[in-house]
């Protein structure tokens, strides 16, 4: 129980001398009131300024045009549960640098990049390490954290806040805030970080208004009437997101133009079955078969009447005619030898 109570009274004591300062808070130093001038852009992407957020990226492209006749140089700090530089120090009158830091206020979302907690203390922190002339609090009015890494208490992260925010005040950074749609005690906070003075340390309105208050701000600082101001450039034609999709639409067509080529394509023709030419062999000839074929047939026409035992007329006529010789019967021993094995016929 002892314990309990030490405790409790050890954080009363840090408290303390927190809220009193919250109270009493150190001096928003004077305007600028001149350009060039270096202003931080302290935006809030706690989950609750998700409504609120298209106005919010609007608004921060129309302050980057407001001071692109002068050399001034901006940075844009984003926060909630922890807090990190977006982008630092680029020069709006540099067209091309302007260009680009408008198109990369795009890429801001509320409650994805830094955590949906509103951590002012943590944003706070981060723009008193750029040392700029003027940093502008965006915000719905109720930090929730405090610390890096982030924490819910035990101190009051109001507190927190205040004592970072008299920090960077005592180092000649003029602090003021703009609260959107504030809820009840809004105000007070905001007044706790800046100053007592409403539209001097800090501005409310509602969602609508935010772009009147920032250019109200910008002029102030700058020492120029409001109308002094350069208008918001009309929107880029985007080139890039043109050229991507047109780039993405033509690989389509050309996938679909391929697939369709492909459904309709004539298949090929079959091939032609070669036919396979067989080369028969002619049989051999049975040369015993012939040979008494043969002497069969011959001797069957010694056999026959009128040839028995008598010599062939055709034979031996003539024979006792000079210079011719007795015509014989071929002899058929040829019949018994081998065939010949190759193309001259020799034996």
């Amino acid at each position: 129980m002892f314990g309990r109570t030490f405790a409790l009274f050890a954080v009363a004591m840090l408290v303390a001398p927190l809220a009193a300062g919250a109270a009493q808070g150190a001096p928003n130093p004077q305007w600028p009131a001149e350009c060039p001038l270096s202003i931080g852009l302290l935006i809030d992407e706690s989950s609750s300024m998700q409504g609120r957020f298209d106005d919010v990226r609007e608004a921060t492209r129309n302050v980057v045009d407001s001071l692109r006749d002068k050399p001034s140089k901006v940075t844009i700090i984003e926060f909630g549960t922890t807090a990190q530089t977006f982008r630092a120090g680029v020069d709006a009158s540099d067209a091309d640098a302007r260009g680009r830091l408008k198109e990369d206020v795009d890429l801001l979302r509320a409650g994805e990049e830094v955590g949906g907690a509103t951590n002012w203390d943590a944003g706070l922190s981060v723009a008193e390490a750029h040392g700029l002339d003027l940093v502008v609090l965006i915000t719905d009015g109720q930090p929730t954290v405090y610390g890096d890494p982030a924490t819910e208490g035990p101190l009051d992260p109001l507190a927190i806040a205040v004592d970072t925010a008299d920090r960077l005040k005592r180092s000649g950074t003029r602090l003021v805030a703009v609260g959107i749609d504030l809820e009840a005690g809004g105000e007070a906070n905001l007044a706790a970080v800046t100053g007592p003075q409403v539209e001097q340390d800090y501005y409310v309105g509602e969602q609508s208004s935010l772009l009147r208050r920032l250019y109200d701000i910008v002029a102030r600082a700058c020492g120029v009437p409001f109308e002094a101001l350069p208008k918001p450039e009309p929107p880029l034609f985007p080139w890039r997101d043109v050229l991507i999709g047109t780039l993405a639409v033509a690989a389509l067509i050309t996938l679909l133009a391929y697939l369709a080529y492909r459904r309709r394509r004539v298949p090929a023709a079959a091939p032609v079955p070669v036919r396979r030419t067989e080369v028969v062999q002619p049989a051999a000839i049975d040369h015993g078969h012939l040979a008494r074929r043969v002497r069969e047939e011959s001797r069957a026409r010694d056999l026959a009447p009128g040839g028995s035992g008598v010599l062939d007329r055709d034979a031996t006529d003539g024979a006792d005619e000079p210079g011719r010789g007795v015509r014989r019967p071929m002899p058929l021993d040829f019949l018994d030898r081998k065939p010949p094995t190759n193309k001259d016929n020799n034996p």
